[in-house]
């Protein structure tokens, strides 16, 4: 069957176009249905602290100077830490921590001294800590809002008697705890 003008042709395309046609709407039609499906996201956030360190285990040091080893002689210094002028405690918003300071390395009782390097001397000192006019003595309770908090620690050291020449040193343990 031939349609006439189209010398036998005719028969060939509608032949191969229904082929053609079912081939294209395959190949276009998408082979399974579209579906949504939802999954959850969620976290549970705890109360913490974490304290600005300079990455090597300390907070930094605080540097009494010199002084002439006489009865009477003062120094005083501050923390310095890579924060600044304390140590730079962070808080979950609206936690109460208690930041604790231990006697250190040559105590005699509850009181601080320093310790003479390669020798017995000691010479006592005290800790101030946040601003506090009276010397630290254990632990003291901070609050924290929205943000890093800097806490000074400042440290003074009065002779009561002449001391002998050298370096003077002591380590001191901050726990922090909530």
């Amino acid at each position: 069957m031939t349609v006439p003008g189209f010398g036998g042709s005719a028969m060939r395309i509608l032949w191969f176009s229904p082929a053609v046609a079912a081939t294209a709407y395959w190949v276009a039609a998408p082979v399974g249905a579209e579906t949504t499906k939802s999954f959850q996201v969620s976290a549970q956030i705890v109360a913490g602290c974490i304290v600005v360190a300079n990455g090597q285990g300390s907070w930094g040091a605080i540097d009494l100077g010199s002084v002439a080893g006489t009865a009477g002689a003062s120094a005083q210094g501050s923390l310095i830490s890579t924060a600044g002028a304390g140590v730079s405690i962070e808080c979950t918003p609206g936690l109460s921590a208690t930041l604790a300071i231990d006697t250190g390395d040559h105590p005699a009782g509850s009181q601080r001294r320093l310790g003479l390097m390669g020798g017995t001397a000691t010479i006592p000192y005290q800790l101030y800590v946040d601003g506090a006019a009276t010397a630290f003595a254990g632990s003291t309770p901070l609050s924290f809002t929205a943000g890093p908090r800097l806490v000074p620690i400042r440290a003074v050291a009065t002779l009561a008697a002449p001391a002998a020449a050298g370096r003077y040193t002591d380590t001191v343990r901050v726990t922090l705890s909530w």
